[in-house]
């Protein structure tokens, strides 16, 4: 449509010029001793054109002629950075690829040729990152200090990494200093606040765990299933600091009841309890738990049935009382009747005893049940079953070695 718009204007123009030669019968003259020229005034005119498109012309060849070294030197420079751009995508490919020396390698490349702070912190932080990936520790603390050189703006991500690095070397205290120079620049940054939570950790610092793990929940920056592990391993510290039963007791009353009730913490206490040699009060927290279907698991009640020897007679009594309860809702579950079948030895009541113990043996045969079947029968005098009780345990424990 344009080249029609062009042929068809240039046309009327030709029209238009030829229309105003026809009325100009005009004429000049040019004299320059001795000589003398009478020429159309029309003609003059197109002379007059023509000189101006050729001194143009002419001008115009000079001045590419003139820069065309400096035209030649730009071309270079723009494929150079052609080059070491694709260089640095290619770095960048290759790194989440896993390809960690080709990505070092690409990273240098785009830093040669490279111009733009932006693009040179990326290839230095990519440069950096692999390096440390391949165990390079050398190399990668001399891509970090150039990064030092780059404008302030980009010194965030210098100092995320740095505390990424050291916290993958275990140097808690110079990831903490990292994090420390980060905040300084950005004090709200969520993920400072993400890789200070693992450096506390770290350091066995649980006070601080909690505080961060709250903060970070409370920015929905932490996922509350997330935020659970955290707390249980802070817990986890607290509980190994502690000397005394009376301690943990206070322990447990400030903690939420949501937390406290965790299966694992629970094993976690009552391994501490049992340290401290406070064997009552482990007992009853593991009853606690074995009260509640939810929070009852096979490995509570087999730590109820580990723990029945140590117990005094009084709690054990308690807890056969309680546990008449528990299989009311859970008349299958054979650790929690081989538990109640050792109370129940360990009280004499070798009725009770061998029918919890037979009872757990008949949904599971497990060498522990025919282990203390086994010493009941030898308690009561009979030989003959408790020695088939023994063959029948030594049976499980080699199948078990297989």
């Amino acid at each position: 449509m344009k080249f029609v718009i062009w042929i068809t204007g240039l046309f009327a123009l030709a029209v238009l010029v030829g229309l105003a030669s026809t009325l100009n019968t005009g004429y000049a003259i040019l004299f320059l001793p001795p000589w003398r020229m009478e020429v159309s005034f029309n003609l003059l005119l197109l002379g007059i054109v023509v000189l101006i498109v050729l001194a143009y012309a002419v001008m115009r060849v000079i001045s590419i002629t003139a820069g065309l070294p400096a035209e030649v030197k730009r071309f270079q420079r723009q494929k150079k950075l052609k080059a070491a751009r694709h260089a640095l995508r290619e770095a960048g490919i290759a790194f989440f690829e896993g390809r960690f020396q080709k990505a070092e390698r690409e990273a240098l490349k785009a830093m040669e040729d490279e111009y733009a702070a932006e693009n040179r912190a990326l290839a230095l932080l990519l440069a950096a990152r692999s390096a440390g990936a391949t165990g390079a520790l050398d190399k990668r603390d001399q891509y970090l200090q150039q990064l030092d050189t780059l404008p302030e703006r980009l010194q965030l991500a210098r100092h995320m990494l740095d505390a990424e690095l050291k916290l993958e070397a275990k140097d808690a205290l110079g990831a903490l200093a990292a994090i420390e120079r980060a905040r300084a620049l950005s004090p709200n940054l969520t993920n400072a606040l993400r890789l200070e939570l693992k450096v506390r950790l770290l350091q066995r610092q649980p006070e601080a765990v909690l505080a961060l793990t709250e903060k970070l929940l409370k920015a929905e920056a932490l996922e509350p299933s997330q935020a659970r592990r955290y707390r249980l391993a802070a817990y986890s510290q607290q509980l190994t600091g502690f000397v005394g039963s009376r301690e943990v007791r206070d322990w447990l009353r400030r903690i939420p009841e949501a937390e406290r009730r965790n299966p694992i913490l629970v094993s976690e206490i009552v391994s501490r309890l049992i340290a401290l040699e406070d064997f009552d009060y482990a007992a009853t927290l593991l009853a606690e738990a074995l009260a509640d279907e939810d929070q009852a698991t096979p490995e509570l009640a087999r730590e109820l049935g580990q723990l029945a020897e140590r117990l005094s007679p009084e709690k054990r009594l308690e807890l056969m009382r309680s546990a008449e309860d528990w299989l009311k809702t859970r008349p299958r579950d054979y650790m929690l009747l081989l538990a109640l079948g050792r109370l129940a030895m360990n009280q004499q009541l070798w009725g009770k005893a061998q029918s919890y113990l037979e009872a757990s043996n008949s949904i599971e045969p497990t060498l522990c049940a025919n282990a203390e079947l086994a010493r009941l029968f030898e308690a009561t005098g009979k030989e003959e079953q408790a020695a088939q009780h023994y063959h029948r345990s030594l049976e499980l424990a080699l199948a078990k070695g297989d």
